[in-house]
């Protein structure tokens, strides 16, 4: 169960109509807004004005680096000021790759990037796509971009390489994570693929150093069967297997022969329980790993993915219909491994409205700890995110929108001390300034959805972990009349604390 309660007005929502800046200390029942910093805004870049933002940010001690399909860009952590000129992922990429002897090959999309606090460097990844008539217009391929930073430091040079997924597998929507042993990624894949990829490559090869590249001399391949179609799920039929996500564990005293985690939601039926599939990656000498599951772990319950598209405010435009937004299905968004569970997030129905569901699985015992939803009958919550902080605390960003109240930032979170299964009331963290709508949309029908961001971040700050930053669109880019606002985005950093000071 989800506490919901009045969302605090932050300073943001004071200042000037079409200017974002920091705000500090908004707190409600011991969730503290403690910074936000403005993104990247402006209008998508052209060859991906059909794609969504898709929103992933890391946070380093010194550094926040926003990397979305608009593009790379690097921050102070101090003001948020920018430190380098704006990069298109072409850009980046490009040069990651050319640095390390090799060249891109298609267009990027689907950036992931997280610092590693255990290495003190930056890791990413990106999917391809091409079109080409030639296979029926096709525009996945089964190439995973990997760069890796020269240190802490983002504005350095970066190194990328690129792996190709075996057997011809078209791939999509490009997962990371990272343990203190390797460095593990996985993706989507096509309808009428049979089976989802694991990648496990040991962490010791990427970390470059000199004239020399990351290395992929031993990249564990792994292929795990997906289930049939579900027709009831509509043309894409997922029963949600092919939703797997690594997560993430920074836990510096992990043994190489310590599991890392791959987590992934699973209904066998539309209407079946939902059950959290794990499966686990054990490295049996520095270089070779082995996969073992799924372990499957019911929830007891059903977590249907949304029904409903995300409502936005009316347009004052007579004529002119408001999209609705498009929620992203029910694959996992994020995972995380700490204090000896893993925790993770999805969309999902709640009060008839979207909203999500978050789950704490003890990985020792592979029992279901608590779950709890976040949603609210009078709003929809969308592409939320989590994260757990040194204390065991829990951490929540997500989209907040409605008929009568813009897309905006809201975080949320529990203490570890908490009953199970609740979260402190939803603080509004950044307000949004408009409706958002995609570059020559079709204002006139009814019901016509359109993308938003597909997945979000929520990172513990390695300098202060108490305190976690997440990064999210939201629409506070400029204030244009909805006619010239088509394709603009906004995105924010927010920082948040769960609890005094991080106590429990």
């Amino acid at each position: 169960m989800t506490l919901l309660g009045q969302s605090v007005p932050t300073r943001a929502a004071l200042l000037t109509p079409c200017l974002l800046a920091a705000s500090i200390a908004i707190a409600a029942a011991q969730v503290t807004v403690v910074q936000t910093f403005p993104g990247t805004n402006g209008p998508n870049p052209a060859p991906n004005t059909a794609l969504s933002t898709d929103m992933m940010c890391g946070v380093s001690p010194s550094f926040l680096v926003g990397f979305i399909n608009a593009g790379f860009s690097v921050r102070s952590k101090v003001d948020g000021h920018e430190l380098q000129a704006h990069q298109t992922l072409e850009q980046f990429w490009t040069k990651a790759l050319a640095n390390a002897g090799a060249t891109l090959v298609g267009d990027p999309y689907d950036p992931r990037i997280f610092y590693d606090p255990l290495s003190s460097r930056w890791f990413a990844s990106s999917n391809t796509h091409i079109n080409r008539a030639a296979r029926g217009g096709s525009r996945m391929t089964s190439d995973m971009l990997i760069g890796v930073s020269a240190d802490d430091d983002p504005t350095h040079p970066w190194k990328a390489m690129l792996y190709q997924v075996p057997n011809g597998l078209e791939i999509d929507n490009n997962k990371i994570g990272l343990d203190r042993n390797g460095v593990y990624l996985t993706s989507l894949v096509g309808v009428t693929s049979k089976v989802v990829p694991m990648v496990a490559i040991p962490k010791a090869d990427l970390l470059w150093k000199g004239t020399a590249a990351p290395s992929l001399a031993h990249v564990n391949y792994f292929e795990t069967p997906k289930a049939p179609a579900d027709p009831a799920r509509g043309t894409h039929g997922s029963r949600g297997d092919e939703g797997m996500i690594p997560a993430f564990d920074l836990n510096p005293d992990k043994q190489l022969t310590d599991p890392m985690t791959f987590i992934n939601r699973f209904q066998a039926d539309w209407d079946a329980e939902t059950v959290m599939q794990i499966r686990q990656v054990t490295w049996t000498s520095p270089t070779k790993a082995t996969m073992t599951g799924p372990i499957a772990v019911g929830l007891g319950r059903t977590y249907t993915e949304p029904k409903t598209q995300a409502m936005q405010p009316p347009l004052p435009q007579k004529g002119l219909v408001s999209p609705p937004i498009r929620p992203g299905g029910g694959r996992l968004v994020n995972a995380v491994a700490s204090h000896g569970s893993v925790w993770a997030i999805a969309a999902t129905q709640v009060n008839d409205r979207t909203g999500a569901f978050w789950v704490e699985i003890d990985l020792k015992t592979m029992k279901l700890v608590q779950q709890g939803t976040v949603g609210d009958p009078t709003a929809d919550i969308i592409f939320a995110s989590l994260n757990v902080d040194a204390n065991g605390n829990l951490g929540i960003a997500m989209n907040r929108t409605s008929e009568s109240g813009y897309p905006s930032i809201y975080v949320t979170g529990r203490l570890a001390s908490d009953p199970p299964g609740t979260l402190r009331p939803l603080v509004k963290a950044v307000a949004g300034r408009h409706v958002f709508i995609k570059e020559g949309w079709d204002l006139s029908t009814p019901g016509n959805g359109t993308n938003y961001m597909d997945f979000s971040t929520v990172v513990v700050d390695p300098a202060d972990p108490t305190l976690f930053w997440t990064y999210q669109e939201v629409p506070t880019n400029d204030c244009m009349p909805v006619e010239q606002n088509g394709g603009k985005f906004g995105t924010a950093f927010v920082a948040f604390r769960v609890g005094v000071n991080g106590r429990r």
